[in-house]
């Protein structure tokens, strides 16, 4: 098997499903690794092709009888099973491939999985949900259940209502691991890093004192956000999630609205977090951290150009804030082109701190993208020197150099592309990306032996990349969200 061959199948195999299900569905699909499939002999060199799991209620409860189509991509004829009496089913597939699977059972919603890529002698877990045909009303009544006493509460700046129930409620959590996302590696690490900063705005920037009652107590609306902060600490992430929602019931303030959709947010839950947060940017139409957290639901949801914009919205809201100018530069570092707003943000930030490295490298990175995509040798001069800034204040910053090099290479200039990528790996030797572009030049230079230990050093480090990745996700739980029209939000 070619190294080619293996970085691709390494680069699909954490992806597995997305949450597009044909109009009918109305229900979540979900997937995940068979913990199984890598206790199977490590030796056989005939492991069987399978795709397995079960279906079941909201409530966990197997289906039996329903009845599964399994299709290639492809123009072949679809494999059809029924599941048993505990709702489980199996397809052992003659190949790996992408396949579509589709769901049906008389009294519940037809349900579809599209795409499910397998490997070649692997096995899929997909699990999937299906949804009674009325429960639309039972969840409606569920969520009048949670929704009383919330009218009239007092913000510490003015009397508001939530008035506007949200337009889902959480039914549960599953396993995250090896859920479709949107984009490419760069992106989805980005979308990961993104999550995890804007939860750690959650304390700090923006927050304030509690609301305490005449005896000085914290009012109900913190008692419940406090209550929410001890259940997600204590992996407890649905109790948590209907506390934040019934504080920002009592007291529709703007610490209570992050705290909800953040927590949306770090569990997946992507169409839920973005409705939660937009009706916080709403609510509070000055919060700079309120329009960063929409920023991140977005960019989790696939919306990049939609996030760039928020992102940009927030830095002009509070311009001595880094955050916001941080999180856009991310977004840039992943994305192939700039986006529009970047360019006047991330020159104000590095004029701000011309002290601070990772501001004169984000603003170099928007001015080297607009240079070559122009043609134009003054913006690459330009972005050439913000890079060297960024250099001078941080030398040890592998990414700055294999973006420098890049730009060298570009320009025609080899060498100093070579010693750029040589000092990449020397500043970061666990940075794959410097290994990779290094390889890359010592191939370009005839040096074959030195280029094939370099592409060597690069698998290993994705390997150990993409398998801490895994491992995340496998500890992480993912919201099950059901929409009040029936329909369902799931893994993308």
């Amino acid at each position: 098997m070619t190294q080619n061959t293996q970085r691709r199948k390494r680069k699909v195999a954490g992806l597995l499903c997305s949450s597009a299900m044909w109009a009918a569905v109305g229900v979540l699909a979900f997937c995940c690794d068979d913990p199984a499939a890598g206790q199977t002999v490590a030796n056989s060199a005939q492991r069987e092709t399978k795709i397995a799991g079960k279906v079941c209620t909201v409530g966990g409860e197997g289906i039996a009888g329903a009845t599964l189509w399994l299709e290639y991509d492809a123009d072949t004829a679809a494999l059809e099973v029924m599941t048993g009496a505990d709702g489980k089913y199996e397809f052992v597939v003659a190949r790996g491939g992408r396949f579509k699977l589709k769901v049906m059972k008389d009294g519940f919603r037809d349900a579809g999985v599209d795409p499910i890529q397998v490997d070649e002698g692997r096995s899929k877990k997909v699990d999937v949900i299906l949804e009674k045909e009325g429960a639309k009303e039972v969840g409606n009544a569920a969520e009048k259940t949670d929704s009383s006493g919330s009218a009239g509460a007092q913000t510490s700046d003015k009397a508001m209502e939530f008035s506007d129930e949200p337009n889902f409620t959480v039914a549960g959590v599953t396993d995250w691991s090896n859920v479709g996302l949107h984009g490419s590696d760069a992106n989805v690490r980005t979308s990961e890093t993104l999550v995890k900063e804007t939860a750690a705005l959650k304390v700090g920037a923006g927050t304030s004192t509690l609301g305490t009652t005449a005896a000085g107590t914290p009012s109900e609306a913190d008692a419940h956000r406090l209550v929410g902060d001890a259940n997600e600490k204590n992996g407890d992430p649905v109790a948590a999630v209907n506390e934040y929602e019934k504080a920002v019931k009592l007291e529709p303030s703007e610490r209570n609205y992050f705290a909800w959709g953040t927590e949306l947010l770090t569990h997946r839950a992507g169409v839920a977090s973005v409705e939660v947060f937009k009706k916080g940017v709403e609510a509070h139409p000055k919060s700079a951290r309120m329009r960063a957290g929409l920023g991140a639901a977005y960019y989790a949801d696939g919306q990049f150009g939609e996030a760039a914009e928020l992102m940009c919205e927030a830095s002009d809201l509070n311009p001595e804030d880094p955050a916001p100018y941080l999180f856009l530069g991310k977004m840039e570092n992943a994305s192939n082109d700039a986006f529009a707003c970047s360019e006047a943000r991330l020159g104000q930030f590095a004029t701000q701190q011309r002290g601070n490295a990772l501001a004169n490298y984000y603003y170099g990175l928007v001015l080297w993208k607009k240079g070559r995509k122009e043609q134009n040798p003054e913006e690459i001069k330009l972005a050439e020197l913000f890079f060297r800034r960024a250099l001078a204040i941080d030398a040890n910053s592998g990414e700055v150099y294999v973006q420098l090099g890049i730009l060298y290479n570009a320009r025609g200039e080899k060498e100093a592309a070579l010693l750029c990528f040589e000092r990449a790996v020397a500043a970061s030797p666990q940075l794959s990306a410097a290994r990779y572009q290094l390889s890359l030049a010592y191939r370009r230079a005839g040096e074959t032996a030195k280029s094939g230990q370099e592409m060597k050093a690069y698998d290993e480090l994705k390997r150990a990349e993409d398998a801490e990745l895994e491992k995340e996700r496998r500890e992480m739980r993912q919201f099950v969200t059901i929409l009040k029209d029936g329909k369902a939000t799931g893994p993308k």
